[in-house]
């Protein structure tokens, strides 16, 4: 057993005690050289404790202040003192979650206190430590308890009532006027292309099939909105920052804000994951933007790296049926986009825009300063390359970027 500090300070002192009454052969100091050894040997008293109340409020996206309160009722003899466990990524702004006192017989104590949820996720709020001190403080009991209560932070989801009316050729995604490339064929023939899959078999142009060995079909113009596809960049090089002020988690908020505005616009969205491989094929309305909700808010940064060509390839035969503008978050310095991008814009001039996110690293050192060069030049060869191109800072309020990226 582990002697506590007071037990090895009584322990000395009463050896000290003991060689001085054998060096003076004084009685006296023999009887006080027992008195340590009895205050050592003092037992711990049993205590009991019952969680009367428990109640949490808030917290319920990433941010918000979850106010905790728990009543408990403790009965026992000595030094209490109880702490409720919170997970890492909830950072304490008033109050405190751990409270002690002294209890002589039956007493009630409260743990209040207001923390905020740092990161997306479900969490377990339902441990309590208790420790037990005799008076003396040369023992002590250690205990936790369990509850129920589980709890689930979500990101949140910034709500863009307005954009900017424009015509022509995007330069930022989707125009809230423009044409739908993914809807119902219109009358007008747009051109001759290969067979993609998907493809109705009435639009097959035998013709053009038996004349070049292939199979083509005609394209019309689409009636309706466009669709948006959205590359979430998730490889492990996003995951940079602190808890709550990481590449990852504000690429997170910036999708799922993206995916709400267009999704209930009537604007088909469908998104790629690039590092877990995940697809989720375009469609529109609420239904749509809760199953990318609720996907994205599973997520965590891949194990394994994958390059965004192998990206578009994987998606190659969804974009090709469905024409969409396409919206690149990433970090451009590290997973440099630019022909991915060219390659979505296609022949026909899609709207591509790339949001990359910009870590907080420390400024003057060497590393920070080789970051910044390389991501300015990979923001210059995609604005050469005909890209839209938004910088967005780790952390910052997504809902003041939103502007800047829809309009």
């Amino acid at each position: 057993m582990r002697l506590r500090r007071v037990s090895k300070s009584l322990i000395v002192t009463s050896i000290f005690l003991l060689a001085l009454s054998v060096v003076f052969t004084s009685i006296k100091l023999l009887e006080v050289a027992i008195l340590p050894l009895l205050i050592l040997a003092f037992p711990n008293i049993p205590f009991r404790v019952n969680i009367i109340a428990v109640n949490f409020e808030g917290g319920e996206r990433v941010g918000d202040p979850l106010s905790a309160t728990i009543k408990l009722k403790i009965a026992g003899f000595g030094i209490i003192k109880a702490m409720h466990v919170l997970p890492e990524s909830f950072e304490l702004v008033e109050g405190s979650n751990a409270k002690g006192g002294f209890v002589a017989g039956m007493s009630n104590m409260e743990i209040k206190y207001v923390c905020v949820p740092m990161k997306r996720g479900s969490y377990s709020l339902g441990k309590l430590l208790l420790e037990a001190e005799n008076v003396f403080a040369t023992r002590r009991i250690r205990r936790a308890f369990d509850f129920e209560k589980e709890i689930e932070v979500k990101s949140r989801v910034y709500r863009i009532r307005r954009v900017e009316a424009r015509r022509g050729v995007a330069r930022r995604p989707i125009p809230e006027i423009d044409v739908s490339k993914a809807g119902v064929p219109g009358t007008d023939f747009r051109e001759i292309r290969k067979y993609s899959y998907g493809d109705p078999v009435k639009f097959i142009n035998w013709k053009a099939t038996a004349k070049l060995g292939e199979l083509m079909v005609n394209e019309f113009e689409r009636e309706g909105r466009k669709a948006v596809w959205i590359f979430l960049d998730a490889n492990p090089y996003m995951l940079h920052g602190d808890i709550r002020r990481n590449c990852f988690e504000t690429a997170i908020e910036i999708a799922v804000s993206l995916s709400y505005f267009f999704a209930v616009r009537g604007h088909k969205v469908g998104v790629y994951v690039v590092g877990h491989g995940i697809t989720l094929y375009p469609e529109s309305g609420r239904r749509q933007f809760n199953k990318i909700f609720s996907t994205l808010m599973r997520l965590d940064v891949s194990g394994k790296q994958e390059d965004f060509e192998i990206a578009l390839d994987k998606a190659k035969k969804y974009i090709e049926a469905v024409k969409p503008a396409s919206i690149f978050i990433t970090r451009a310095e590290y997973s440099n986009p630019v022909d991915a991008a060219v390659r979505a814009m296609g022949r026909v001039n899609l709207p591509v825009s790339v949001i990359t996110v910009k870590s907080r690293a420390e400024t003057g050192t060497l590393a920070s300063t080789v970051v910044e060069a390389m991501g300015e030049s990979a923001v210059r060869n995609l604005r050469a390359a005909g890209v839209s191109v938004i910088e967005v800072e780790a952390g910052k309020p997504v809902e003041k970027v939103m502007v800047g990226i829809v309009r």
